[in-house]
This record gives C-alpha cells, structure tokens and sequence, in this order.
C-alpha cells in the first residue's frame, strides 16, 4: 500500500508540474473569444505549478475593460486558483468605474464541486462570494469603503442587506 501511494504521489507531482498549462491558457482565450471576451497579455511564464502573467488587459466586444498588473493561474486538479493584482477599470471606463482591486482571488476546489469562490480587496471595501456552476449565478456581499457610499452609479447594481450590499445575476 505504501509503494502504491508513493508511486501516486510521484505521478501526480509529475502531472502538474508536466502539464501543459500555457496550452490551457489558449484554450480558456479561445473559450472566453466566443462569449466576445479577448485577453492579451505582455508576457507568459510557466513555473512548476502555476502560470504566471504580466500586464493582462481585458476587451469585451473590442473595447479595453479591465487590466490587470499580474495574474498567477494555479491548477493542480484538486485546487485551482486565479490570483489577479492590481486589477481596474482601462482609461476609457475610469470616470465611471473609477475603483480597482489589490487583489482578487478565483478558487475552485473539487469537494465544493457546484462553486468558485470569489475574494477581492479594494477601494471599493471587501467583496466575498462565488459562482454557482450548476446554475450559473453569481452572487457577492460587499462589504463597503466610504469611497464607495459616495458613488451612486456602483450602489445601483448592489441591494442593501443585514450583511452589507449584495450583487446577485445569472450568467447568459
């Protein structure tokens, strides 16, 4: 039993670390140009366990979004994280969506097999939630910074709860 699991563990060690991971990268750009997504990214490293990339800039339907200063992408199977720093809204969506992240943290792990949870520090205050897979849901608690009570164009898409503001959509 022990040279059994000593032989999984060695394969497994090699599976990750052996993985294709900028091949998986391409697919998920290739999956998200269909939903009218685009990523380009300045530069692309691959570590022995995760992805790491550099100066990732967001385009829904042409026009620059989001951009991101790094993003580290960890999949080992089991647990999978997207670790996003110093994410904000491009140039041209500042005067409206003028708040940006520290850090916002995407993990999937397969005991929670129906969701992604969803962590992200910013300006705007703290942001706790996740991503129901089977029903395809969003659904995140903000919990607010004084900067963003002031901005009444955010506070239209969250409801005020007990808990703080909560964001609830169904994706497509």
């Amino acid at each position: 039993m022990k040279k059994f699991l000593g032989i999984f563990i060695i394969f497994y060690i090699a599976l990750v670390a052996l993985m294709p991971k900028e091949n998986l990268y391409y697919t998920l750009k290739n999956r998200l140009a269909q939903e009218r997504i685009m990523m380009s990214e300045e530069g692309i490293k691959d570590q022995f366990y995760a992805l790491k990339l550099d100066d990732v800039a967001l385009f829904y339907d042409g026009i620059e979004s989001v951009l991101v200063d790094q993003a580290d992408i960890m999949v080992l199977g089991v647990y999978n994280t997207i670790h996003l720093t110093e994410v904000k809204a491009a140039k041209s969506l500042q005067k409206m969506f003028g708040f940006s992240a520290d850090s916002v943290e995407i993990k999937y792990v397969v005991w929670n097999y129906k969701e992604a949870s969803i962590y992200a520090e910013g300006d705007f205050g703290v942001l706790r939630g996740g991503l129901d897979l089977m029903e395809q849901k969003v659904k995140l608690l903000l919990e607010p910074s004084a900067a963003f009570l002031k901005s009444p164009l955010l506070r239209q898409y969250f409801k005020k709860s007990d808990e703080g503001y909560l964001y609830e959509s169904k994706i497509k």
